[in-house]
């Protein structure tokens, strides 16, 4: 029987932490009975061959940094050939670290420092919210600045979905695909 499977890009090395696990307990929040396989591909050109060419009994979907204003979407999927698989694409928008700087409550408590009133902008219109994010937790005493694994794999277990889902369309578009299949 085939099944829904997430192909996300980021790491496969769990060396310092396992994204597969940070975005499982993130989406397991709305998706008890209906949680997709999860397969992380290193990059996103990964990530595209992998979901262009799944295994045989996967239905695949993506997961992937847009590294753009949501603006560009259509633009790289005309790019990439994917046209015909929009209603299977997901972006991060620009980047995941987007998604943290929406909550900027959980960087506070997991930083135990008030990063939340330094934060200016939208994250959506932040042109590279994990350099923005490093820029943000620079200074910080007794905390090394933002790791894009080691942090990105705790940060993604404590976000809200609900909110994320209200931030970010595709979010919300992801969530709501898998619930009714």
């Amino acid at each position: 029987m085939k099944k829904y499977v997430l192909y996300i890009e980021g790491t496969t090395d769990d060396t310092n932490g396992d994204l597969r696990q940070g975005f499982s307990s993130l989406f397991s929040q709305k998706l008890e009975g209906k949680m997709p396989r999860i397969r992380m591909a290193e990059g996103k050109s990964q990530a595209i061959n992998k979901f262009k060419k799944p295994l045989p009994n996967d239905k695949p979907l993506l997961v992937i940094d847009l590294d753009k204003p949501d603006s560009f979407k259509t633009a790289f999927l005309k790019e990439e050939d994917l046209e015909d698989q929009s209603t299977k694409i997901f972006f991060m928008v620009q980047e995941m670290e987007a998604w943290f700087l929406s909550q900027p409550a959980i960087l506070d408590d997991f930083y135990n420092h008030e990063i939340s009133s330094r934060i200016k902008r939208r994250p959506v219109e932040i042109e590279n919210p994990s350099d923005e994010l490093i820029r943000l937790t620079k200074n910080i005493p007794k905390k090394e600045h933002y790791h894009k694994v080691r942090h990105g794999v705790e940060l993604l277990k404590l976000l809200n979905l609900d909110n994320l889902m209200n931030e970010f369309n595709d979010v919300k578009n992801l969530i709501e695909f898998l619930k009714n299949k």
